[in-house]
């Protein structure tokens, strides 16, 4: 396991109840794997995958991006505004 830092924005706040988390991610290390533990946690966030966009030390990448332990993650949802 590698532990990660988790930011928590807009919607998925309200889901998690957080705005920063401490996550321990298994192999293989990945967006994906970091999502998943999240999904299990809280189910409800499986409705949102389609339209996240994960970004890693402040940099958008896919969710097969290997993580590295320290690394600053979050799963920003869709936006809009006026």
């Amino acid at each position: 396991m590698i532990s990660v830092r988790l930011k928590v924005f807009g919607p998925l706040r309200d889901v998690l109840h957080e705005s920063e988390l401490l996550l321990a991610v298994p192999p293989p290390y990945t967006g994906e794997s970091a999502f998943r533990v999240l999904a299990s946690r809280y189910p409800e966030l499986d409705q949102w995958k389609p339209s996240l966009r994960l970004a890693v030390n402040l940099t958008y990448v896919s969710l097969d991006h290997s993580l590295q332990a320290g690394d600053e993650i979050s799963f920003i949802p869709p936006v809009s505004g006026g």
